[in-house]
């Protein structure tokens, strides 16, 4: 009889054993990883990869241990991921599935090793977590940047525009980086200074950048000379004339654009000095021979596009040639949207020619130079007559084969001009009505409405009262999302709506 409970023991230990996680301590995974024997390095680093599947989906409770654990999985992955990587970029020219197999085991491995240390990062973050685990909160959440925006630098590779998700999810952990008051701390991550201002700084370059159209070797190429830029600009909460050139909004889901003329405040806007790196970007000295020019060529390019504010296309551009008018300026476009009142007094309306046209905006050729500095509002339409318009913001312009180009962002196909008043209980707030202008946003555009408001009658927070026709509507503003020249744009909240006859 104690032989047959011997054997039942030993039976039930093998299969704890072979049950047990590989990574259920650092001791366990240093084993695993010792074992990790393979034929290749596309082999050993596939086996790698699905390690790093089983570690997140053990959904074990994030510790020390845990912690220890996967910066040896991340040891060990680096140096297989950096050949895997170069043998990507070498073979584009040719072994095409091999070279999709390559992409596929290397945004894999970046995206796993985003969510396992995001994973930490909550744990962290979280009043009960142990002091070791929060003392690691600076280098845990530079790894998230980190890995998280290879991930979506990889998107690039396959022509795919990183989707809102993945911006938001970047723009979320910066967030709380500088909450806790860790962003420009001194790290060492991959065996590289940084700290996590850095590294979210490298992720809204690239998307600068927006090299949808670029090959492997041109991408990586662009990505590690901002790697070596030591200076490499941070983002700042307050906007500098003259310094500042670019701002990225925390709340919504995309990258950084151009910074018009009047810098404009916002909790969530975070603002970038890029001029220097421009600067960097013209004059940067690749040697000598054809590689060089190629490599010149490429960085005249990358940095004409940060300081156009880069290419925010997702949708594929029509070319559409023909005349269209323009009323261009605030002025002239509340005196284009004022149809509907009795004897409306026409703008000076300006023939401009279309050249392409996307779900997003425009493009415009002129035939003689026109002063229209960035965020520019211009209303469009085919036929005055119709008093059918579109609203759009100047976001580019250069000359080309003697012509000007104009590239220009669909605000709304619909807007309004409407009038708008404080009520009386608003402190400091001006009296009277003014002109403002309604911008409507259709569902499938993917978006909220905005109001277009004089500088000097912008709240934060306060209720403001809009009449459309028969129809009075009271509103909450809310964060200011880009400013034209004297004018606002800023996103709202519908309270209530009355008719005209009740409201009075």
């Amino acid at each position: 009889m104690p032989a047959i409970f011997e054997m039942l023991n030993a039976i039930t230990r093998r299969r704890t054993a072979e049950s047990a996680s590989p990574f259920a301590s650092p001791k366990a995974t240093a084993r695993w990883l010792k074992n990790l024997h393979a034929d290749s390095d596309y082999d050993a680093h596939h086996l790698l990869v699905e390690g790093l599947e089983r570690f997140n989906a053990e959904n074990a409770t994030p510790s020390a241990a845990r912690l220890d654990s996967l910066r040896r999985l991340e040891d060990a992955g680096l140096p297989l991921q950096a050949r895997i990587v170069e043998q990507y970029v070498r073979n584009q020219a040719t072994f095409r599935l091999a070279r999709q197999a390559l992409w596929r085991e290397s945004w894999m491995f970046w995206s796993l090793l985003a969510e396992a240390w995001l994973g930490l990062l909550k744990e962290a973050c979280r009043r009960a977590a142990g002091e070791e685990l929060k003392a690691q909160r600076p280098a845990i959440a530079a790894r998230v940047l980190r890995y998280a925006g290879l991930a979506m630098r990889w998107d690039y590779h396959q022509a795919r525009t990183p989707p809102e998700s993945a911006w938001r999810r970047l723009h979320k952990i910066y967030r709380l980086v500088e909450r806790d008051g860790y962003a420009e701390q001194a790290l060492t991550v991959a065996s590289h200074p940084t700290c996590c201002a850095r590294e979210y700084t490298l992720t809204v370059l690239m998307g600068l950048v927006n090299p949808l159209g670029y090959r492997a070797q041109e991408i990586e190429a662009i990505a590690h000379i901002l790697e070596a830029d030591a200076s490499l600009p941070l983002p700042g909460p307050i906007a500098l004339d003259g310094v500042h050139t670019h701002r990225v909004d925390l709340s919504l889901g995309e990258g950084a654009a151009i910074l018009d003329q009047a810098g404009t405040p916002g909790r969530r806007l975070r603002y970038f000095a890029l001029g220097p790196l421009v600067a960097h970007l013209k004059a940067f000295d690749a040697g000598s021979g054809p590689e060089a020019e190629g490599m010149r060529a490429l960085t005249q390019q990358a940095a004409s596009l940060i300081e156009r504010g880069g290419v925010r296309r997702t949708h594929q551009r029509t070319h559409r040639f023909g005349r269209v008018w323009v009323a261009a300026g605030m002025e002239r476009v509340l005196s284009a949207l004022a149809h509907a009142d009795p004897a409306p007094v026409r703008p000076a309306l300006e023939p401009w020619t279309l050249r392409d046209e996307s779900c997003e905006g425009m493009g415009f050729a002129l035939g003689e130079p026109a002063t229209l500095p960035r965020g520019r509002l211009v209303a469009v339409t085919w036929d005055p007559g119709e008093n059918v318009w579109q609203l759009l913001a100047v976001r580019w312009s250069r000359e080309e084969g003697g012509q000007h180009l104009i590239g220009a962002e669909r605000l709304s196909r619909h807007p309004k001009r409407v009038q708008v008043y404080f009520e009386a209980d608003v402190a400091d707030a001006p009296s009277g009505q003014v002109w403002a202008v309604f911008l409507p946003m259709a569902p499938s555009e993917g978006g909220g409405s905005h109001l277009l408001l004089p500088r000097t009658h912008y709240r934060l927070g306060a209720a403001l009262m809009l009449r459309e026709g028969e129809a009075v509507y009271r509103l909450r503003l809310g964060e200011v999302q880009e400013s034209h020249e004297d004018w606002l744009r800023v996103g709202m909240d519908v309270v209530g709506r009355e008719q005209l006859a009740a409201a009075a």
